[in-house]
Formats: structure tokens, C-alpha cells, sequence
């Protein structure tokens, strides 16, 4: 079902979930949201944690970079028709008996013309809106990206970085052309401004909205059994150390002192004062200076050693050092990289967890 929504930006601030007459309704964005949020927020529980200052900018910095995108698009090749922000249209779908997902599709559009780049550049210069080659048309869901979560999705694909943004563009494919189609995953890296996309093969677009309904399902029970009652809870989705947890807005509500369970359980290390922790950075400083330094010498005394070698018409060579006699040489090393677009095309996610394998480790950081 798609609805035209009344003119007002407050759409873009609605609740993830509410009561209707005829259930639930969840927000196609908190797809992916854990079910005691919703929960809490369905029965209007007060905000325990609300996001900081910096967590407000960073959101409203990725919503006004999300027309960058689709002019990035356009500039390409694309032919995309975003969504109006002062009158959204609203989708939504019926995902099960009494549960409803609504939502504000970003954009849609067809892939770049026939005529390539040149006719891209063309068609963005002189406001021909019109493709060369019509095709149906696909919703696109526009994403702003830090670093780390650019190259994640990159690698792992959206499937696997974030399903529930996959899940969210064919809740709007379903209804806005009653069916899933496939679905684009346009990202933005905040960092870089670089930005990428993704075509998702209407199977497996499916596949995802499928596994995100049917998770929400449960809510609908709960919901059958219990009424609105704001005391009868849900199960959490996630840890306490898990990032989506230490986000949440009701982490004080739902785990009392919550943060604190993310602790390593291992032995506390010794206290450290400011005044040490200071004279540590100030070490740490001047090592890195020395470092610096020692990094530049070497780089260039090796262009030295590499001009010796170019005028000497070889590539390598033997010279006295201070200790013993060393082989200077040009040597070349080689480097294969993998085109994760193609490989995510082309396997589904769970042959792809099988080739690509995610790791994470530990450091610390001096910025």
C-alpha cells in the first residue's frame, strides 16, 4: 500500500514503533532495532539516554549529504528521482497479520544510460531527466558512512554489513510497486566523500525483508498476549557490550548500570593518575617525533641509493656499509586486490562468509 504523506518534515522524526487500531507499526529505518526498544517505545516509555550533542551532528550531517549522493548519481549517469523532504511519500506494507512497516523511500531511478559517461555528464549538464534506455525503475536507499563502516560494507556487502538496510529498501520496492525489485544501496564515506553503490538482486532483497518481518513477528505476539503493557518485556536482541546496546535510548531503563557489564571481567590494572597519563602522552610525543625523524633519513638516503643505481645502469649492486658489504637492489613486489562489488554480486551471503572472513582486534589510538 502507498499512501501520500501530509507536507511536514516531523515524518522523518516519527517513533520507531506505535499501537494502531490494527496492531503494530514499526519504522522501515528500525528494521533492524532491538525488539525491547521498539517495545519501549511503542509504549511511550520515557528516554533514558538520549544521543549527545556530537551523535545529533553526525546524523544531521549524514541527512545533508544525502542529496550529495544522488547528485553524485546523477553525475554518473544515473537517472534518480529523489524523495521530496517537505512532502514525503509514505509507504506501507503489510508484513504480517497485525504488523506493518511504514517508511519514506530516499529516492528511485534507473542505472546510467547506453551512452556512458559522456552521455551522463550530458544529461546532468543540460537537465534532461529522461534516460536513454528506459528500465523499471528501483527503489534506492541512500546511506552516510564513517570510514571503518564504508570499507565494511564495501567488503562484506550490505547483506552482511547491514541487512537491515537491505531489508528497509525492499519493504519500499514492495510498496511502492508491489513488488520486490531489485534494490540499490547508495553509500557516502564521510570521510573521504567518496561514494559507491550496490544493486541487490530481488531474490535475495526478499530474502532479507523476510528474515526482518519475521523477527518483528514476535512482537505481534507478545503484543496478543500481553496488550501494550509497558512492564510485560520482550527479550533484548543484544548485549550489553554490543554497540547497538550502548546506543540504545533506554540502556539505563532496560539494564541499570548497563555500561558498566561491556567491562573486560578481567583483573583491574593499577591506577593511573592524570599527571602520569600526561607525562605517558608527552613520551609517547616525542618518540613519535624521533620516529618522524628517523623515517625521513631513511627515506632519504634510500632516494639516494636508488639514483646511484639508476646512474649506474643496474639493479642491484654491492657497497660497503659501516659494519659489512650490503646488497643494494631494486626489488618489486606484487599486489592482488579483490573486487568485492563483483564477488558480493556473484555469491550468495553465506558463501560469501565463507570466503570473506571479518576479524577484529584492539589498539590504541593517539589522535
Amino acid at each position: 500500500m502507498t499512501t501520500s504523506a501530509p507536507a511536514s518534515r516531523d515524518l522523518y522524526s516519527r517513533p520507531a514503533a506505535l499501537f494502531t487500531d490494527d496492531g503494530l507499526d514499526i519504522r522501515a529505518s528500525s528494521l533492524g532495532q532491538c525488539r525491547r526498544a521498539l517495545w519501549y517505545t511503542a509504549t511511550e516509555q520515557p528516554v533514558t539516554n538520549p544521543p549527545d550533542p556530537g551523535s545529533m551532528t553526525l546524523l544531521e550531517a549524514g541527512n545533508a549529504l544525502e542529496p550529495v549522493v544522488v547528485r553524485a548519481m546523477r553525475r554518473d549517469g544515473w537517472s534518480v528521482s529523489p524523495a521530496d523532504r517537505d512532502r514525503p511519500v509514505s509507504v506501507t506494507v503489510v508484513a504480517a497479520p497485525g504488523l506493518t512497516v511504514t517508511g519514506h523511500p530516499d529516492a528511485t531511478g534507473c542505472p546510467p544510460p547506453a551512452g556512458g559517461t559522456a552521455a551522463a555528464v550530458e544529461q546532468f549538464l543540460f537537465g534532461d531527466d529522461e534516460p536513454s534506455a528506459q528500465t523499471d525503475d528501483l527503489v534506492i536507499e541512500v546511506k552516510t558512512r564513517g570510514p571503518e563502516a564504508f570499507k565494511r560494507w564495501r567488503t562484506l556487502g550490505a547483506e552482511r554489513s547491514h541487512p537491515e538496510s537491505v531489508a528497509q529498501a525492499a519493504c519500499y520496492s514492495l510498496g511502492l510497486y508491489g513488488e520486490c525489485r531489485d534494490v540499490v544501496i547508495a553509500t557516502l564515506d564521510t570521510g573521504s566523500r567518496s561514494w559507491d553503490y550496490e544493486v541487490i538482486p530481488a531474490d535475495r532483497a526478499e530474502r532479507a525483508w523476510r528474515n526482518a518481518s519475521g523477527r518483528l513477528e514476535t512482537l505481534v505476539e507478545h503484543h496478543a498476549l500481553n496488550g501494550p503493557d509497558p512492564e510485560a518485556l520482550p527479550e533484548r536482541d543484544f548485549a550489553a557490550s554490543d554497540w547497538q546496546c550502548q546506543r540504545c535510548p533506554f540502556l539505563n531503563l532496560c539494564q541499570p548500570g548497563g555500561a558498566g557489564e561491556a567491562e573486560d571481567d578481567a583483573e583491574p590494572a593499577e591506577p593511573v593518575s592524570d599527571e602520569q597519563a600526561r607525562a605517558a602522552l608527552r613520551e609517547y610525543e616525542q618518540a613519535q617525533a624521533r620516529i618522524k625523524s628517523l623515517e625521513s633519513d631513511k627515506r632519504g638516503s634510500l632516494q639516494t641509493l636508488q639514483h646511484w643505481l639508476q646512474g649506474r645502469g643496474v639493479e642491484k649492486a654491492r657497497l660497503d656499509g659501516s659494519t659489512k658489504t650490503r646488497t643494494v637492489g631494486i626489488v618489486q613486489s606484487r599486489r592482488y586486490s579483490v573486487d568485492h562489488t563483483r564477488l558480493n554480486a556473484l555469491l550468495e551471503p553465506e558463501q560469501r562468509a565463507e570466503v570473506v572472513t571479518e576479524q577484529v582486534s584492539e589498539y590504541l589510538r593517539v589522535s
